[in-house]
């Protein structure tokens, strides 16, 4: 891992430079571009917007990880059950996004695993039809293992568990192998806070890692296993790419979906929209923003001018 890389995962963990750029923050466009809402209600809000406006989809992810703190990390759960049943209520997908490390996994496995399960029944319960999942988020290479056997803890105990899986990483295709057999959802990134020792390197061999794993997840294995894909890319070169290939393979456009952050290229979600796609926004809500945005520093060093940008000015997502 690089200087850059490591700096950027300490300042994720650092609560004396979260509160100083929330402070910074209050005074910027950034929440109002890149977080949907200071809370449940306003997140949901947020979500109906954009469905019923565009039609766009949204996964719910509480700001608040890298958490060791046990008042904190119960606090996030309840966050993320409160989102599940505020989702089924309004109508819905109940579709939740999970940093382990922000539900208990930074205090023991135990407390991480049992916190999930709660999650996972809650979000069983306000289902109502749609595309309901908890997804997995993946963080740094140090919880990578540990969230894929959660995953399949969650699975096996009957629960609608979905994974996060980078391109990056080599043995990413030994993983999706066992993944396209299960009833299961999995969002393919290219993948943050790069190892030398453990992944492709440079930006062509990256892609390519990508669209090799694109197409295990769309296999004619996949499809009649009732595998859901999920291509997490602000890429159009790479979403051009799928959306070849699915049509080759025959998969329809309601088969799987394409993942953004919410805010980043509002214009390109709306055209893939346009063009009959399903299209889902990654939807952070709440006040603990400063983690997920230097996390989204580190996954490219070229994605800092965003921060910075918006910490000086008022731009707004689309309405």
């Amino acid at each position: 891992m690089s200087l850059f890389q490591r700096t950027t995962i300490a300042l994720a963990r650092s609560p004396t430079m979260g509160r100083a750029m929330r402070a910074l923050a209050a005074r910027s466009s950034l929440a109002r571009r890149f977080v949907g809402g200071a809370d449940v209600d306003a997140a949901v809000q947020t979500a109906l917007r954009l469905r019923d406006v565009h039609g766009i989809r949204a996964s719910l992810f509480y700001l608040g990880e890298y958490v060791a703190d046990p008042v904190a990390i119960e606090h996030n759960v309840a966050q993320a059950i409160d989102a599940c049943n505020a989702l089924g209520k309004a109508g819905l997908d109940a579709h939740v996004s999970v940093d382990p490390t922000a539900i208990g996994y930074m205090e023991s496995d135990a407390r991480g695993a049992e916190n999930a399960r709660r999650i996972g029944n809650a979000l069983r319960q306000a289902a109502g039809g749609g595309r309901d999942w908890m997804v997995l988020d993946m963080e740094d290479s140090g919880i990578r293992d540990r969230t894929c056997a959660l995953h399949r803890d969650l699975l096996e105990a009957g629960l609608p568990a979905g994974l996060t899986l980078q391109a990056r990483r080599r043995r990413t295709p030994e993983d999706l192998v066992w993944a396209i057999q299960q009833r299961t959802s999995l969002r393919l990134v290219k993948g943050a806070f790069p190892e030398r020792a453990l992944d492709h390197a440079g930006r062509e061999r990256i892609d390519q890692a990508y669209l090799d794993a694109a197409s295990i997840m769309l296999s004619r294995e996949a499809q009649e296993s009732g595998f859901y894909p999920v291509f997490g890319t602000h890429d159009d070169r790479l979403a051009g790419a799928i959306m070849a290939l699915a049509r080759a393979r025959g998969w329809s456009p309601d088969a799987f979906e394409f993942e953004m952050l919410y805010g980043v290229r509002p214009d390109w979600q709306l055209a893939l929209r346009g063009l009959g796609y399903n299209v889902r926004v990654y939807l952070p809500f709440g006040g603990d923003w400063w983690p997920y945005a230097i996390r989204r520093v580190g996954e490219n060093p070229r994605n800092a001018w965003l921060l910075a940008r918006s910490l000086t000015s008022d731009g707004r997502y689309f309405s």
